[in-house]
């Protein structure tokens, strides 16, 4: 058979094998789903340093120790942020007199990238198991290999849990054919889109339901009254995090003018090695060729990319950096180095206060970034807030490195994988992305400002049709709720 032809057929196959286990998971408790995504994100944290050397040697992104960090992420850490809190089952809105019962979407189509691919199977994976769905992935072709081991590790690992089997399947030979079938079939409830822009929008046109992501571009404005040495450290740190390739990581450090002398220096010091106009003009033709960003230095080490670009740098050097001039102009051009880089080149630009920071970050934002994440070093908390509400970006993260702030390292946001961008960035969700937001609600609605509907319900599983037992169990329930309402009226 054609590759083609077996790449849809089994793109068929699979979302079939998922229909059933979606039928099935649906008599699982919230609670007993969360014992089953529990331990296999020990399993799987336990598999983390395994893939992350295969994903570094398979595709030649990144930094082993950092793939560890995000397997570990995408798994026990997940876990760890969810586990006291099931998700779905029957709860009560005692304000409003509204029961609630949760709906798992179903059957989810996910897609998988190359840059973190088995952090990213491990994530949406475990999203999965905690709302009680099935997920089927089209993997990246150049992560096939690791990807396809662990998610076939995933599935075993979550039926030896208790997880119907067939929970978590993967496309062994993705074609943007067969990609764009399991995405477009009518038998995906949901489709979880992670990668390039064409494929989100895809995603977005597939007539399914879709959850996507939008390219990151991160500025990083640090003011006069900001720890400056903090400030060095944390931005290298966040530009040195698998050699550049979150979304979330710095882009552009927008410097306040009366410290941008002592702050270049604290860079120096953190290993950034700034650029003279001769060397980032020779850098920006490697780097851009053409205009476009060159796949080639996407996550490799400093001296990997000086050596593509002919470049001879220190050997501590951690993250290039070029001077940006008339960013904040209104031209219409957006200059290389304000671009997203997934490298290790870092823009910069000094500014005069906030507003000349705002002016540079809205120049970035014609290139792309919107509704992603933006950084502020200050020591002023309305600074701080004044920034984050001129701009559309939707994640400012406040004196920290921001490619782990923004997925919920040292912040409070939620633990994460995939970043939401809303309606600036094109996306249908601006938070990030949870187990909540896989399963939806029905609400039985009594009549308002009457006594209450009832006590607070056991989370019990969602019956499936034609399941004697599960539609047993939710009449108990239904007689349960009904009779103490009478008994309030």
């Amino acid at each position: 058979m054609d590759r083609d032809l077996q790449a849809l057929q089994c793109s068929r196959d699979l979302l079939r094998r998922a229909r059933a286990a979606a039928e099935a998971f649906r008599r699982v408790s919230p609670a007993d789903a969360m014992k089953i995504a529990g331990k296999v994100a020990e399993a799987a944290a336990g598999r983390a340093r395994r893939y992350a050397e295969w994903a570094v040697e398979e595709t030649g992104f990144g930094r082993v120790e950092d793939k560890i960090d995000k397997n570990l992420s995408g798994s026990i850490r997940i876990y760890e942020e969810y586990r006291d809190r099931p998700v779905g089952g029957i709860r009560q809105d005692r304000e409003r007199n509204i029961v609630e019962i949760g709906r798992p979407a179903g059957v989810i189509v996910g897609l998988s990238n190359s840059t973190s691919p088995v952090g990213t199977v491990y994530f949406k994976a475990m999203l999965a198991l905690m709302s009680r769905n099935a997920i089927v992935f089209s993997p990246h072709p150049a992560a096939l290999a690791c990807t396809g081991d662990a998610a076939h590790f995933l599935e075993k690992t979550a039926r030896l849990a208790g997880a119907p089997a067939d929970a978590i399947l993967i496309l062994a030979e993705p074609t943007l054919e067969a990609t764009n079938a399991l995405m477009r079939s009518e038998e995906t409830d949901l489709v979880i889109a992670t990668g390039g822009g064409p494929m989100v929008r895809a995603a977005y046109s597939s007539g399914n339901p879709a959850l996507g992501v939008g390219p990151g571009n991160t500025p990083v404005y640090v003011d006069r009254t900001a720890d400056l040495a903090l400030a060095a450290e944390k931005i290298v740190e966040g530009k040195q995090y698998d050699y550049g390739t979150p979304c979330s990581a710095p882009s552009v450090v927008l410097a306040d003018r009366p410290v941008g002398r002592e702050l270049r220096g604290l860079l120096e010091q953190q290993g950034a090695y700034f650029c003279s106009d001769d060397e980032l003009a020779t850098l920006e033709a490697a780097a851009f060729p053409g205009g476009r960003l060159n796949p080639a230095i996407i996550g490799q080490p400093a001296g990997r990319v000086a050596q593509i670009a002919g470049l001879s740098l220190p050997p501590e050097t951690r993250a290039i950096v070029g001077l940006l001039k008339d960013a904040a102009q209104d031209s219409g051009s957006v200059p290389p180095m304000a671009r997203e880089k997934l490298s290790v080149l870092l823009g910069t630009a000094a500014v005069e206060g906030v507003e000349g920071a705002i002016g540079v970050a809205r120049c970035m934002l014609r290139s792309a970034g919107s509704g992603h994440t933006a950084a502020i070093f200050t020591g002023d908390p309305e600074q701080a807030v004044l920034f984050g509400a001129a701009l559309d970006y939707y994640r400012i993260v406040v004196n920290g490195d921001p490619t782990n702030g923004a997925v919920g390292r040292g912040t409070g946001l939620p633990a994460t994988f995939t970043i939401g961008t809303g309606f600036a960035g094109k996306s249908s969700i601006d938070h990030n992305l949870g187990p909540e937001d896989l399963i939806d609600w029905k609400r039985v609605a009594f009549p308002a400002g009457e006594a209450s509907a009832a006590t607070p319900a056991t989370p019990q599983a969602e019956p499936v049709r034609g399941t004697e037992a599960a539609v047993h169990s939710l009449k108990a329930e239904v007689r349960r709720i009904v009779a103490e309402e009478l008994a309030r009226n």
